[in-house]
């Protein structure tokens, strides 16, 4: 494929609807809230501590997570701010670069498009899975020095580098994979 004036020009107007929509128009938000609905059960399996209220604010929103300390039956909780509008927002140039791309049918189109929203979801699903350890609640019962000497580190580079690869690089080489190459239908003899 090669990149020309008019894909750039679709892709640019795309991703300004595309952000628009997310941004302003509450889709950003409304996404972030799937991916905490979905998480809830899992977080609460894999952590053992529970997903309260989900609130609103300024910048996104807000997530209180509590722990109950089995010691002593005390209650633990902290809040996660979220901003689902930058955290997510991978998923719009993934969908204008894919509404840019030329070459694919209707149906090659929206299957690509959907197999890369799926895989985008999951992989926001598994970023909110880590959310909880960012509090301390989880790992609370272990020792302080084990905490910031491994645990601590371990958190901070999954992460950023969950966080980094799902907000830049995976949009683009899903919409590589799918939209260049996976779907691209092949030239006839």
């Amino acid at each position: 494929m090669r990149l020309s004036p008019g894909f750039l020009l679709k892709f640019f107007a795309a991703a300004a609807v595309l952000f628009a929509l997310w941004s302003f128009a509450g889709v950003g938000d409304a996404y972030g809230r799937a991916i905490i609905a979905l998480s809830r059960p899992l977080i609460e399996i894999l952590t053992n501590c529970e997903v309260g209220e989900v609130r609103s604010v300024d910048n996104g929103l807000s997530i209180d997570i509590r722990r109950t300390d089995p010691s002593d039956g005390k209650v633990h909780q902290r809040t996660i701010p979220l901003q689902p509008r930058e955290v997510f927002s991978g998923i719009v140039p993934f969908l204008a670069l894919m509404l840019a791309t030329s070459g694919l049918s209707a149906a090659s189109r929206a299957a690509a498009t959907a197999t890369g929203v799926g895989v985008l979801f999951v992989f926001h699903v598994g970023l909110m899975l880590i959310g909880p350890f960012l509090t301390g609640l989880p790992q609370a019962h272990l020792a302080p020095e084990t905490i910031r000497g491994i645990v601590k580190p371990v958190i901070n580079v999954v992460y950023g580098f969950y966080g980094l690869v799902g907000y830049a690089a995976l949009p683009f080489l899903l919409w590589f994979w799918l939209g260049t190459r996976r779907y691209r239908a092949e030239p006839s003899s």
